[in-house]
C-alpha cells in the first residue's frame, strides 16, 4: 500500500491502546535484558568489549537466531482506523516497535553519543599531543578509506558503486576512543607511551572521520561521485562550490553560537543557581546543532552534535550535563541502539563469498590502522636524537593494535549509510560484522604485543636503589622525578599506590618506586634508568649552584 494514500492524522486520530503500550514496554525490556546480559557475560567469559557483546545480543534477538518478530504475543497487529477514507490499516506490532527504536536510535541516541564524544574532547590536550599522535590520527583515518575502497573494487567489482565503496571506507576510518582506553586500563598499561599516543590519535582520528563523512555527503549531493540512484535522503542537485560554502557557513555559525550563546547561557545558569537546567539546555543545543547542521550546512547531523558537545565543555567546567546525561545514555539508550543494530543483521543470508569478503575486509581494516601508526612512529623517530627514546618495533605495534577497534562512530556512519540505501542488506551485515570482529581481535593483538614487550632481551630488568638520605627528603626527590618524567617523556604520569608504596610507571616497563623503607627503587631498562639518574643529578646540581654561598665575618 502506498503511504501517500494514508491520512495525515491516521495515527493521532486512531489513538494507541494500553495493550499496545504494554507490549512495547515488554519488547524494550526484552531488548535491554538481552543486550546488557549478553554484553556482561561475554565481557566476563571472553573479555569481549561491551559494545561488541551488546551487538551480539541484538543479533541473538534478530532473524539470525530467535527472530523476535515471530513471537506471537509481540506480533499481533495494531489497527489504525482511517476515519476519512473509512478503512482499517493493520501494522505488525514488532515492525512498529523496531521502527520506533530505530527512530529513537537514529535521532536521540546517535546525537547523544556524538555529543558525549565532543564533550570528552579537550582541545588543549589535542594541542599538546606529540607528532606521532597527530600523524597517526590523520594517516590512520585516511588510509583505510583508500585501502577499503580499493579492496572492494578488487574483490567485488560491479557490486559496489564508487559512492558505496567510499562510504564503507569512511565507516572504517574512525577508531573507537572508548574501547582501546578501556582495554589499556584493564591491562594496567595506560601509562605506556603507546597508550598515551593512542588517546591523542584516536581523538584526532574521530574528529577527522566525522568531517570526512560530512565532505562525503556533500560530494554525494553534488554528484561528484557519480549519479546516485535508489537512495533515500540524498539528492544530487547541489554544486560542490555551493555545498562547500554552505559547509563553511555552518561551521562559522556553530562556532559563533557556541562562543556567544552556549557559553554565556551556561555561565548565567551557574551564576543564578539554576545549574539543574544545564543538562536540558545541553540537550536542546545538541538537537538544534544536529538538525541545523544538516538542514543549513548540508553536513551530517552527527557533526553538529559533536561540536555542540565540544562547545558545551568550554563553559560547563564541572561537567554537570555530562554527569546527568552519560549514565542514562550508557545504561539505556546505548544498549537499545547497539541491540537495534544487531537485530538488523541476518547472518543466515550470508554465503561463503560474503564470509570471504568479511575475512579480507577484516585483514585490510587491521593492516590500515597498524601500518598508519608504524608510518607515524617511523617519521617521529627522525626527530628524536636520543636512541633510547626512539619508538621500538613492539611499541609501534602496540600503538597500531590499540587503534584497530572500530566502535560507536563507525556504527553510526554505517547505520546512516544503510538508511540511505547506499548499502544493500548483505553489505550492511558484512560491514557490521567486520566492526564487531575488529573489537574482538584488538585485545588479542594487544596481549600478544604486551608479552613480546616484556620478553625483549633489551628489556631484561635492571634494579637499583637510592636512599634513604640523611638530609634530603626522599619524598621531595620522588616528586622531582615525577616532574622530570612529565617534562621529558611528554606524558602525564599516574602514580599508583600499592601496599604502602608509590609506583611511577614509565614506558618500556620501567618503574620508579618510593618504597616503605623511605628509599627510591628503580626497575626496568638499565640504559633508561641510568639516563634518568644522570640527568636528574645534573639538574639538581645546576639548581643548587644558583644558591649564593657568601659568609660574612
Amino acid at each position: 500500500m502506498n503511504i501517500n494514500n494514508l491520512s495525515i492524522s491516521l495515527i493521532s486520530d486512531s489513538g494507541i491502546s494500553a495493550d499496545f503500550i504494554s507490549k512495547f514496554c515488554l519488547f524494550l525490556a526484552i531488548l535491554l535484558l538481552t543486550t546488557i546480559a549478553t554484553g556482561k557475560i561475554l565481557k566476563k567469559l571472553l573479555n569481549l568489549p561491551i559494545v561488541a557483546g551488546q551487538i551480539i545480543g541484538g543479533i541473538i534477538l534478530g532473524p539470525s537466531i530467535i527472530n523476535i518478530k515471530n513471537i506471537h504475543i509481540l506480533n499481533e497487529p495494531i489497527k489504525f482506523l482511517d476515519s476519512t477514507k473509512q478503512y482499517i490499516c493493520n501494522i505488525a506490532s514488532t515492525d512498529f516497535f523496531i521502527f520506533f527504536v530505530l527512530l529513537i536510535s537514529s535521532g536521540l541516541t546517535v546525537s547523544y553519543l556524538l555529543w558525549i564524544a565532543g564533550h570528552e574532547t579537550d582541545v588543549q590536550d589535542i594541542a599538546k599531543v606529540g607528532i606521532e599522535s597527530t600523524l597517526a590520527g590523520f594517516i590512520a583515518a585516511i588510509l583505510p578509506i583508500f585501502m577499503i575502497t580499493g579492496t572492494l573494487y578488487l574483490i567485488e567489482g560491479s557490486a559496489f558503486t564508487l559512492a558505496s565503496a567510499i562510504g564503507q571506507g569512511v565507516v572504517f576510518a574512525a577508531t573507537s576512543v572508548s574501547i582501546p582506553i578501556a582495554m589499556l586500563i584493564s591491562y594496567g598499561k595506560i601509562n605506556l607511551r603507546s597508550s598515551k599516543a593512542t588517546i591523542g590519535a584516536s581523538i584526532i582520528d574521530d574528529i577527522l572521520a566525522i568531517i570526512l563523512f560530512s565532505i562525503f555527503i556533500i560530494l554525494l549531493q553534488s554528484g561528484a561521485l557519480g549519479i546516485v540512484t535508489n537512495t533515500n535522503q540524498i539528492s544530487a542537485n547541489t554544486s560542490i562550490s555551493f555545498a562547500l560554502i554552505k559547509m563553511v557557513f555552518a561551521f562559522i555559525l556553530m562556532f559563533l553560537v557556541g562562543k556567544l550563546f552556549i557559553s554565556p547561557v551556561n555561565n548565567l545558569l551557574d551564576k543564578y543557581k539554576l545549574s539543574h537546567l544545564i543538562p536540558p539546555f545541553a540537550t536542546l543545543m545538541m538537537l538544534s546543532y544536529f538538525s541545523l547542521s544538516e538542514m543549513v550546512g548540508g553536513l551530517a547531523g552527527i557533526t553538529g552534535a559533536y561540536f555542540a558537545g565540544l562547545f558545551h565543555r568550554t563553559s560547563d567546567k564541572k561537567h554537570r550535563a555530562l554527569r546527568a546525561i552519560s549514565p542514562f545514555v550508557n545504561s539505556i539508550l546505548l544498549p537499545i541502539f547497539l541491540g537495534s543494530i544487531g537485530m538488523q543483521v541476518n547472518i543466515n543470508g550470508l554465503n561463503l563469498h560474503h564470509w570471504i569478503s568479511i575475512f579480507i575486509l577484516l585483514v585490510v581494516a587491521v593492516v590500515a590502522k597498524v601500518f598508519g601508526c608504524f608510518i607515524s612512529t617511523w617519521i617521529t623517530n627522525f626527530f628524536i636524537k636520543d636512541n633510547t627514546q626512539k619508538w621500538s618495533f613492539w611499541e609501534s605495534y602496540l600503538f597500531g593494535s590499540s587503534m584497530v577497534a572500530r566502535g560507536e562512530v563507525g556504527l553510526v556512519i554505517a547505520t546512516i549509510l544503510n538508511s540511505t540505501n547506499l548499502m544493500s542488506a548483505n553489505q550492511y551485515v558484512v560491514c557490521v560484522t567486520v566492526i564487531i570482529l575488529t573489537s574482538i581481535i584488538s585485545p588479542i593483538m594487544l596481549l600478544f604485543g604486551f608479552k613480546q614487550l616484556e620478553t625483549k632481551p633489551s628489556d631484561k630488568e635492571f634494579s637499583t636503589i637510592i636512599g634513604p638520605f640523611e638530609n634530603l627528603s626522599t619524598r621531595y626527590l620522588f616528586d622531582t622525578l615525577y616532574a622530570y618524567v612529565e617534562k621529558t617523556e611528554n606524558m602525564m604520569p599516574i602514580i599508583e599506590l600499592s601496599e604502602g608504596e608509590k609506583i611511577l610507571t614509565l614506558s618500556e616497563n620501567t618503574r620508579i618506586i618510593l618504597n616503605s623503607n623511605n628509599a627510591i627503587e628503580f626497575k626496568g631498562n638499565e640504559t633508561k634508568i641510568k639516563n634518568i639518574l644522570k640527568n636528574i643529578k645534573t639538574q639538581i646540581t645546576h639548581d643548587l649552584d644558583k644558591i649564593p654561598v657568601t659568609i660574612e665575618d
